[in-house]
């Protein structure tokens, strides 16, 4: 069948399309007659790019290599895509001689829809040669024909903002040496197909937020204010869009100190409001709008809430809660605000949001979420924590005197531990969340929260020697227990500062919380309550050097154990009176008690005061003059003594006095090294002192 016929070249050689309404194809020709045209649509170049060049490198490694088809950068708003890639884009003009093509494809913006496929591609046909005339107006011809012209090109296809793949596949080459670089919010999982190189871009580093905003400044204006310059950074995380925010508004008023403007961005009550320089594009509530208003209802729920939580980044379980979901809906909802670069997911199943878009997050919940639906979100996720802190704390320590939980509300989801290593582990992963959440429960006034995280972090910072924090969250505990006005709260919190106190070396306020822990459990007749304090008591007194009051303490915290029929306060009371015999000189006494408190240990299956035991062994021997003893119960202690950091380096501190008791300096020197590393590590400087000063009586380990 017959057609229109449009003449144009490829730079060599004339080109004849003639378009037939054979199933809307087109047929090509070549015909010696004028040039085609080179496209050179490229938008102006950016003035400024830092701290990308990482992203460059790999973008230039795949062309050097040969390897770029399609490059899809994706990050949230305001991240600076199109700004790494126009840069990228005239730095490398000459690997692309037959033309650049841009399109924005508008999928993250203000107004309308951005244009269709065959929109763009009767403009890209436009642009190489092709008239109007002889476009197919089917999507299918017009893209076959593209990828026809581009068949053998240099080409560089730039397009900018795209919402989701079916908006780019129709727009691709069909091989190199053509090139295809995308941007989006969005991970846009249909381009799988062909060869693509994905690269994700994330905020800047400190060194180059400080770049970015030095540049814009000026270095003259950054400089005159350094201190108020890295708040500024601290307030922007890295998002580049801020830091131009922050320079453009600084401009306005160049006479104006930086430190104006901190208060304002800080504030959490202003949310974003300081981030604006006058235009949509410079707002960035507006350009965070334009994401979120694309999310679905449940995703947009989902944001919503993970703003309203007051740690981050969040785990599976607490997100879910938060949520008020099952884990399994959660994490799907959870993936796909990843992928739309509203969450990031930095090791698996854990959740983190941007600070900024947690500020945006947070106001769009105070718009659209009651407020007892957020406050009920906070306290699932409260209880989240509370539960699974409560399973790692019975595993690190399965004889304490047990606390209830209230039922959890529909909705709490909390992770299943199922040894010390994984309490341990989530111990350490998740702490500075439990502190913060701790620190909020207290500022809404949720006194049994409050306790109850301050009881169950006890066991994990004495033994990692968060003495200071120890004593914090212990004292928020003792507050929150008398906010209760419950006995047996007061009792264990109080008698749980004491504790602390006594640990930090400050033993007169210890011994004024011990004695009114030891008064709330006279007042309940509670007498394990009574034995635990004693214990405690009796500890205080041996380490100030009343070892008479120490002993009397442990001999009756023995008594009223083993009335209560309880083997393991019983075999740490022996210990305890055992040390305190020892100091009085009655190394025989001392040594048979401790010999049966490790019997009892052993029994218990309790290898922390086993370890606790042998050491004490270790020490009756060095008073007997046996270094060859002590050497051999402090190097069991120190092996079978399980992850305790805080007892680990005493016991290293012991062996070395063993060793160079035994007249092994070398020996000696190496354990104090040892020692001092794990004191000057857990901030005991007291210690560390004491050390350190008997290797420089060595000369050095």
């Amino acid at each position: 069948m017959t057609g229109s016929t449009d003449n144009f070249m490829d730079g060599t050689a004339h080109i004849v399309v003639q378009a037939g309404s054979v199933r809307g194809g087109v047929h090509i020709k070549a015909s010696p007659e004028q040039p085609l045209p080179l496209p050179r649509q490229l938008p102006a170049r950016p003035w400024l790019l830092v701290g990308r060049d990482d992203e460059a490198a790999a973008l230039d490694e795949a062309i050097r290599t040969g390897d770029l088809f399609v490059a899809a950068i994706d990050g949230p708003g305001g991240i600076g895509k199109t700004t790494l890639v126009l840069e990228w884009a005239y730095r490398h003009l000459d690997r692309f001689p037959d033309g650049q093509l841009f399109a924005d494809l508008g999928g993250f913006g203000k107004g309308e829809p951005g244009p269709p496929p065959l929109t763009v591609l009767r403009g890209f046909l436009a642009a190489l040669g092709v008239p109007a005339s002889a476009v197919p107006t089917d999507t299918g011809a017009a893209s076959a024909l593209f990828r026809s012209l581009l068949a053998g090109r240099r080409i560089l296809i730039v397009l900018d903002n795209a919402a989701v793949a079916a908006q780019v596949v129709p727009l691709l080459p069909a091989a190199a040496p053509a090139a295809v670089v995308v941007t989006s919010r969005q991970h846009l999982a249909g381009l799988g197909a062909g060869r693509v190189r994905r690269i994700r871009l994330g905020v800047l580093d400190r060194a180059g937020s400080a770049a970015l905003l030095t540049e814009n400044l000026g270095e003259s204006a950054a400089g005159v204010e350094p201190a108020a310059l890295n708040v500024l950074i601290d307030h922007c995380g890295g998002l580049p869009l801020a830091l131009s925010i922050v320079a453009a508004r600084a401009s306005r008023h160049p006479g104006h100190p930086l430190s104006t403007m901190i208060d304002e961005l800080g504030a959490a009550e202003a949310h974003l409001s300081g981030f604006d320089a006058g235009t949509e594009s410079m707002r960035l509530q507006s350009v965070f709008s334009w994401s979120t208003s694309r999310l679905t209802p449940p995703q947009a729920r989902a944001f919503r809430l993970v703003g309203t939580a007051p740690v981050a980044p969040l785990g599976q379980h607490a997100a879910a809660s938060l949520l008020g979901l099952a884990p399994r809906r959660a994490t799907v909802l959870l993936n796909e605000l990843e992928r739309a670069n509203l969450l990031e997911e930095p090791t698996p199943r854990r959740y983190l949001m941007h600070a900024l878009l947690r500020r945006h997050a947070g106001e769009l919940a105070e718009e659209d979420e009651p407020t007892a639906d957020r406050v009920a979100a906070v306290r699932r996720l409260t209880d989240s924590y509370l539960g699974t802190a409560y399973q790692a704390d019975r595993l690190l320590f399965p004889y304490r005197t047990l606390v209830t939980l209230d039922h959890p509300a529909p909705g709490v989801s909390t992770a299943l531990l199922t040894d010390e290593s994984a309490a341990l582990a989530w111990f350490s992963t998740e702490y500075d969340q439990l502190l913060a959440l701790h620190r909020h429960a207290e500022q809404l006034g949720w006194w049994r929260h409050v306790w109850l995280l301050a009881r169950l972090l006890d066991t994990y910072q004495h033994r990692w020697a968060l003495l200071r924090d120890n004593v914090d969250t212990s004292r928020r505990g003792v507050a929150a227990a008398h906010a209760l006005a419950d006995r047996y709260a007061i009792s264990l919190a109080e008698r749980q500062l004491g504790r602390a106190l006594t640990h930090a070396q400050r033993y007169d306020d210890a011994r004024r919380h011990l004695n009114l822990a030891l008064q709330a459990a006279d007042d309940r007749d509670d007498t394990l309550a009574v034995a635990h304090t004693r214990h405690d008591l009796a500890r205080l007194s041996s380490l100030v050097g009343e070892h008479d009051a120490a002993l009397r303490h442990a001999r009756e915290a023995l008594r009223l154990y083993r009335d209560c029929g309880d083997p393991v306060g019983e075999a740490h009371a022996l210990n305890r009176a055992a040390r305190q015999l020892a100091e009085l000189g009655d190394h025989q006494a001392a040594r048979t008690a401790a010999q049966q408190a490790l019997a009892l240990h052993e029994r218990n299956s309790d290898p922390a005061g086993s370890a606790a035991t042998l050491d004490n062994l270790g020490h009756i021997a060095r008073l007997l003059e046996q270094p060859d003893e002590a050497i051999e119960h402090y190097s069991r202690a120190l092996a079978d003594g399980g992850a305790n950091p805080y007892l680990e380096a005493a016991m290293v501190e012991h062996l070395g006095d063993a060793h160079a008791a035994a007249g092994d300096d070398q020996r000696a020197g190496f354990a104090w090294q040892h020692a001092l590393t794990l004191y000057e590590a857990q901030f005991r400087t007291a210690e560390a002192r004491r050390v350190s000063n008997r290797i420089l009586g060595l000369g050095g380990p």
